[in-house]
């Protein structure tokens, strides 16, 4: 994930309405990338860049007001069904050998589904026909609220 550049001269309206629109449109150039035959390591690799994203936005939710908070939490789904995957992928690595037939097929069968629900929701949801211009204009418009001190 590229780092961005924040700037400590700048007040941090501006500031974050300059980096957060890179950051979210890095994270949708990266989720595009992934389909169905993306590896377990590569799903793996999105959910933490999710978790970071989200955590972020979290943070400027008291600039930027509630419509950041909900779409912070449009990020939970696929975070959760990613680190579902990801268990199952874990658990069938770790202890495959020890896991009957009948819990590594339930375990496979899982982990599948659960990229699945990732990538329905990714394509249909998330990423839906302009959905990341509508991020990147809410991210660079004036921020909502004020600062503590202002």
């Amino acid at each position: 994930m590229t780092m961005a550049r924040w700037k400590s001269a700048e007040d941090a309206r501006a500031d974050a309405s300059r980096v957060l629109p890179e950051l979210v449109a890095a994270y949708f150039e990266a989720g595009r990338k992934l389909n169905a035959n993306s590896n377990a390591k590569a799903m793996h690799r999105f959910r933490l860049r999710t978790k970071r994203l989200r955590y972020t936005l979290d943070m400027f939710i008291g600039l930027f007001g509630p419509g950041l908070k909900r779409r912070s939490a449009s990020l939970r789904p696929i975070q959760n069904a990613l680190g579902e995957a990801n268990d199952c992928a874990v658990l069938l690595k770790e202890c495959g050998d020890k896991l009957s037939r009948e819990m590594r097929t339930w375990l496979t069968a899982r982990t599948g589904e659960k990229r699945d629900e990732f990538l329905r929701y990714w394509s249909g949801q998330f990423d839906a026909a302009g959905e990341d211009k509508k991020w990147d204009r809410y991210l660079k418009s004036p921020v909502r609220t004020k600062t503590a001190g202002s």
